[in-house]
């Protein structure tokens, strides 16, 4: 690996060895969670409506919420420690594709399952796909608990599916272990960085743009 290289991976390193983003993305993970398990334990007979057209809105609001927050703690917790570094932005047209992307992959993962009838494979395909992601991201920034993050969350996926429960209690088990997991993960790395790390000037330094 060439030095460029080695200083990009370090950079994306950066923004990621300090736990924050697992913890934010775990505390979603639990919400979504809760909604399942709402469905489960309510009496009334639409929930599962109110449940479905919910959760699309709890994702993208989480979303937003979660890069105000993650923006919020770095500003006050990580910057004025180990500095500041700028990245390019997306365009709002790369950011309209990745959501429209995300969309299409998830109504096709949605209408596959349905069709299939893998209603109960529903979880392996959660843990799938998010463990798939959790690898890719450990392998692009080189954070070796993010490889466990997703041996974690593909073995949480697969053993609830073979549980054979009620889709909503599988998923219920499924999104908080997954949760609960990036939660300890972020907490881990978060302690780790804090105690590798010391104050230093107040003002924020950008170090790489």
């Amino acid at each position: 690996m060439n030095e460029l290289n080695k200083t990009i991976r370090r950079t994306q390193q950066y923004w990621f060895e300090d736990g924050l983003v697992e913890l934010l993305l775990g505390l979603l993970f639990v919400v979504l969670s809760g909604l399942f398990w709402w469905q489960v334990v309510s009496e009334s007979e639409y929930a599962a409506l109110v449940g479905g057209i919910a959760m699309p809105f709890i994702i993208v609001l989480g979303a937003l919420l979660m890069g105000v927050t993650l923006r919020w703690l770095k500003q006050r917790l990580v910057y004025p420690r180990t500095g500041y570094v700028t990245y390019a932005k997306p365009t709002n047209k790369q950011r309209g594709l990745s959501g429209l992307l995300g969309l299409i992959i998830g109504a096709a993962m949605a209408v596959t399952i349905t069709q299939l009838e893998l209603a109960e494979m529903a979880t392996a395909f959660i843990g799938v796909g998010v463990g798939f992601a959790l690898f890719m991201l450990g392998n692009r920034v080189g954070l070796l608990r993010f490889h466990l993050l997703a041996v974690w969350t593909v073995g949480v996926g697969v053993v609830i599916a073979f549980w054979r429960l009620d889709e909503n209690v599988a998923s219920t088990y499924a999104l908080g272990l997954i949760g609960l997991g990036l939660m300890f993960s972020g907490a881990i790395g978060f302690w780790r960085y804090w105690q590798n790390s010391e104050p230093g000037n107040d003002e924020p330094m950008e170090a790489l743009s």
